[in-house]
């Protein structure tokens, strides 16, 4: 039964979004590893990590424009803008204080 029901997901949602959403959570997690070094007063930590979050970031936006999945590189595009507002609310935060 789960291995019917898995087979079913995947043919419905597609590999292409496991890709894509692989490399969200990726940057997700860079972007919170990030946070994490600038609270600790990393900076060069935390830079390191903003730009892997972003990288990630692009690289999903090119993997979902590449695999033509709908409104896969609208929510790659809009996951990236939130990302880099964040990024740059928090780094004008710490370094003004």
């Amino acid at each position: 039964m789960a291995t019917s029901v898995t087979l079913f997901v995947i043919a419905l949602v597609g590999t292409g979004w496991k890709s894509v959403g692989g490399q969200m959570l990726a940057s997700v997690a860079a972007l919170l590893s990030g946070i994490q070094d600038l609270g600790l007063r990393a900076r060069i930590g935390a830079a390191l990590g903003f730009f892997i979050a972003i990288a990630f970031g692009i690289s999903a936006l090119a993997t979902a424009m590449r695999a033509n999945l709908r409104g896969g590189a609208a929510v790659c595009a809009a996951v990236l803008f939130c990302e880099t507002l964040l990024i740059l609310r928090w780094w004008i935060r710490k370094t003004s204080a």
